[in-house]
């Protein structure tokens, strides 16, 4: 008998491993977008930050500017109103820096002293001259230019308002003073009607310190602003540092 051969035999498959999905990598933190966006952001926000702090400096050194220009103009028109208006004060009395100016006090003590019964401590003549000096240098600063002056040298509406009530103000105070010294001057050579005319020169004599002291004040303010503060009043005897008189320190 015919022996069949062996067949081949089928090798035996071995199970495939399971299949894994594809796993997706992620990006570098730098490449996320939400990243990129927030950096954008920042930097834009410093960008910001940056052109504003340097639009802010610009700002402000533009309006120092100004104010420094503006400030050397009024001291210019400061400088020329000092000539005229102290200069023209200190011709009938004393000016001392930012107090108020000695000027009539001799009028006001003889009304006060005729008042009193006394010795008026001047003279009819004396007080009539001292109405012509008054009268004189209220006309000198009524007839200085103050407006064309100060035109056109930094100050505002405001102050170049307030500027130009100074000058008549003080001008109607020198000559309510000289009123009050001829009306006082009239009271001594006429006892008689003494106590009338003192009256009417008591009334002159303290509206014209009031006008004068008011725009005196304003003059000061109006100084200051434009940085040329009245100097301190010097203390009788020397310094107010307790030093050494002068030519006694060592």
């Amino acid at each position: 008998m015919a022996i069949k051969g062996k067949g081949k035999t089928k090798s035996k498959q071995v199970p495939r491993a399971p299949r894994h999905e594809p796993v997706a990598v992620k990006k570098p933190v730098a490449q996320r977008g939400w990243v990129r966006g927030l950096v954008l952001f920042m930097c834009g926000v410093l960008v910001l930050s940056v052109t504003w702090w340097a639009y802010e400096g610009i700002d402000k050194q533009r309006n120092a500017s100004k104010a420094a220009a503006a400030q050397g103009q009024q001291r210019e028109a400061v400088s020329v109103w000092k000539v005229n208006l102290e200069g023209t004060l200190s011709s009938v009395g004393q000016v001392q820096g930012g107090a108020t100016p000695q000027i009539g006090i001799d009028i006001g003590t003889a009304i006060t002293n005729l008042g009193k019964g006394s010795v008026a401590g001047v003279t009819a003549k004396q007080l009539s001259a001292e109405a012509d000096n008054l009268e004189k240098a209220a006309s000198t600063l009524e007839k200085f230019k103050l407006t064309d002056t100060i035109a056109n040298h930094g100050f505002d509406e405001t102050q170049t308002d307030l500027i130009t009530t100074i000058q008549p103000e003080i001008t109607a105070g020198l000559r309510s003073l000289a009123v009050a010294a001829r009306l006082t001057a009239m009271a001594i050579d006429n006892p008689a009607k003494a106590d009338d005319l003192l009256a009417e020169a008591k009334t002159a004599n303290g509206s014209g310190q009031e006008l004068i002291a008011r725009g005196w004040s304003s003059y000061t303010n109006i100084a200051t602003f434009a940085g040329m503060p009245p100097p301190l009043p010097q203390p009788i005897g020397g310094s107010s540092g307790g030093g050494l008189p002068q030519g006694l320190g060592g």
